[in-house]
């Protein structure tokens, strides 16, 4: 099936982000008003808030968090993937960003079934990662006919290294960040 307008899902990674940020951001207030709870600290809040003023104060700062975190993902995410055509395609044109293109439907249909398990973080985690997983053998799948097999092998590696790297790197920054806190309160 060709579609006839290559924009038709032009939106769709917007309405992704929006979907997963909610979702995530339901599941963080769920959690955090948990933990206030515990703390004791979630009563002395109700004193200046109501109940639905904290829940609808968190859900704000924390969709505001993740769809800041979604859109550089996007947007690291695209850089990679134009980056890894320049380097192993011989498309010139940009046939092959036009062929990707509808792969963006994987990531909303994962971001409507995130929103079912609002009530499972981890599982919004799984769907997340599903799409990634599914797109990017969609990806390989539609480029692979422009490509030779070292440079189809190339692009590959080119992607999965990089964010292994990214994703390894990060977790290394949060850890370092996290013990030198640690180390620094007065205990």
């Amino acid at each position: 099936m060709k579609m006839k307008n290559t924009y038709f899902t032009s939106y769709f990674p917007l309405i992704t982000i929006l979907l997963f940020s909610t979702s995530l951001s339901i599941a963080t207030v769920m959690i955090v008003i948990d933990y206030l709870q515990v703390l004791g600290i979630y009563e002395g809040m109700l004193e200046f808030f109501s109940n639905n003023g904290i829940k609808l104060a968190l859900f704000i700062i924390f969709a505001l968090l993740y769809f800041m975190v979604f859109s550089a993902l996007k947007l690291i995410a695209d850089t990679v993937t134009e980056l890894s055509l320049l380097f192993f395609s011989k498309d010139i044109v940009g046939e092959n960003l036009t062929k990707i293109r509808g792969g963006s439907s994987f990531y909303l249909v994962a971001g409507a079934l995130s929103l079912a398990a609002v009530q499972f973080p981890i599982a919004i985690i799984g769907i997340f990662l599903l799409a990634t997983l599914c797109y990017f053998i969609f990806i390989v799948y539609k480029i692979s006919s422009s490509l030779t097999s070292a440079s189809l092998i190339g692009l590959v590696l080119f992607h999965v290294l990089f964010w292994f790297s990214f994703i390894l790197g990060t977790l290394y920054i949060c850890f370092r960040l996290y013990n030198s806190i640690m180390a620094s309160l007065p205990i």
